[in-house]
Order: structure tokens, then C-alpha cells, then sequence
């Protein structure tokens, strides 16, 4: 029986992340204000499109040239044949980055993506998301920076 016991412990502690490796730490949350958010960016791309979003403090930070401060979130809206479909979330936080290994790190913030209930939809899509963004490390990891600096309500 203690050997049995032994077996399993051992194959769960071979199967629990090492150091670094938290790919299932992920703490970006939909807001719960999105109703207070606003659209700064639209990208058509025949038919489908992204609505890029955020808390108008959040676009009037934007404007100092500053990386944007923990607590941070964005919301891009996806459309797909005309239709909104899901949502994907930047969210944020203090040495979140520590959570991601340093490869695929993308300062402090985290990915996530939503359907239209607002509830987490998948949460591999992250990795595809810090890929990309990594690309924009000049710009606080966000492709949309500079639409947010030059949104005029």
C-alpha cells in the first residue's frame, strides 16, 4: 500500500510545474466597468474587425509617453462575418511578468480571451497573444499605443 502511495506522489510531483514554468498562471480578468470603457481604435479587416477599448484615464495616461501603470486593462472586441464573437483582455499587475517564462514575457502584462458571456473562453490563446506582443516591447508591449495617444473623445 506505502509503495502504491510512493507511485503517486512521485508521478504528481513530476507532473507539477518546475520553477519558471507557470504556463497556467494567468490572472487578466474581464472588467467588471467595461460598460465605462470606450472605443479608441477600430481596425477593419474586410469582415471581420477589432474595436480596441479602454478606461479614459487609461487613453489620458497614455499621452504622458509612459509605460501604463499596473492595474491596466484593455479590451479588444473581435468581429468575425460582421458578428462580434469574443473578446481578448491586457490586463496589468505588479511583477506579473514573473508568472511568464522570460522567453515569452511581455513586461507585466497578461493575456486572455473571452467569449461574449465574458467568461474565460480558452486559456492557451495567451501564448499566441505574448508572441506577438513581444514584438512591441517599445511600446509597453501594445500594438495599438499610438491610436490610444492620438484618441480625441
Amino acid at each position: 500500500m506505502h509503495i502504491i502511495s510512493l507511485i503517486a506522489v512521485t508521478v504528481a510531483t513530476l507532473l507539477l510545474p518546475g520553477p519558471g514554468a507557470t504556463a497556467d498562471t494567468n490572472r487578466a480578468i474581464f472588467p467588471a466597468d467595461f460598460d465605462k470603457f470606450v472605443l479608441y481604435a477600430t481596425y477593419d479587416r474586410g469582415s471581420s474587425k477589432e474595436e480596441a477599448f479602454a478606461l479614459p484615464e487609461t487613453i489620458e495616461l497614455s499621452k504622458s509617453g509612459n509605460p501604463l501603470p499596473a492595474g491596466t486593462r484593455l479590451v479588444l472586441g473581435i468581429w468575425t462575418d460582421y458578428k462580434l464573437t469574443g473578446y481578448f483582455v491586457m490586463h496589468k499587475g505588479v511583477d506579473w511578468g514573473l508568472d511568464v517564462e522570460e522567453e515569452r514575457r511581455t513586461g507585466d502584462w497578461h493575456f486572455q480571451q473571452f467569449g461574449l458571456d465574458k467568461q474565460v473562453n480558452r486559456t492557451a490563446i495567451a501564448d499566441r497573444c505574448e508572441s506577438c506582443h513581444q514584438s512591441q516591447a517599445s511600446n509597453d508591449f501594445m500594438f495599438t499605443i499610438d491610436r490610444m495617444r492620438n484618441y480625441l473623445p
